[in-house]
């Protein structure tokens, strides 16, 4: 009897270890985290996110963002994957601004990275006033129909997701 015990549990210890890859079951860097940008080329601008080591990340043609009020329930548009790319990624080490908008240092290594390979990007734009004065605009960026691959084959979907608020000031 003990044997048999014995068997089992080693079975069972041997099949139920993990094989070390990493997974991730959501993306969520929605409500802990600010949108900071650069521009890192003529017409390309940088949005992203921090929360410590894990970063969203969302490269965008700059005719996305602009000063100007979108018409209700048409917001400005383009495809992920295409047009603008967007990336999930988690870092050995907290992240900072200077990551993105300087020279990229070469000790910081992904861990983990998921890259949008399908979906839209959807920016919708209103002003911003004190009183009856126009200090800025809000644009309010979301994705339809997203989804997000990970370097291990595994996929995150989302029908709609929140990538967050930016305001440009005037």
């Amino acid at each position: 009897m003990r044997k048999i015990a014995f068997l089992f549990v080693l079975a069972l210890t041997f099949f139920s270890c993990d094989d070390g890859d990493l997974t991730l079951d959501e993306i969520d860097l929605t409500t802990s985290a600010d949108i900071d940008a650069c521009t890192i080329e003529a017409g390309v601008t940088l949005l992203f996110k921090i929360n410590g080591a894990e970063t969203l990340i969302l490269e965008i043609p700059t005719d996305l963002i602009v000063n100007e009020v979108t018409v209700t329930d048409t917001p400005r548009t383009k495809t992920l994957n295409s047009q603008a790319f967007c990336y999930y990624r988690s870092f050995d080490t907290t992240i900072t601004t200077n990551y993105f908008c300087d020279q990229l240092p070469s000790d910081v290594n992904s861990t983990l990275e998921y890259i949008a390979v399908a979906g839209e990007v959807q920016v919708t734009t209103v002003e911003v006033l004190n009183g009856t004065t126009l200090e800025g605009y809000e644009h309010t960026i979301n994705f339809s129909e997203v989804v997000f691959t990970g370097t291990n084959g595994q996929d995150v979907r989302y029908d709609f997701f929140v990538f967050g608020t930016l305001v440009t000031p005037l």
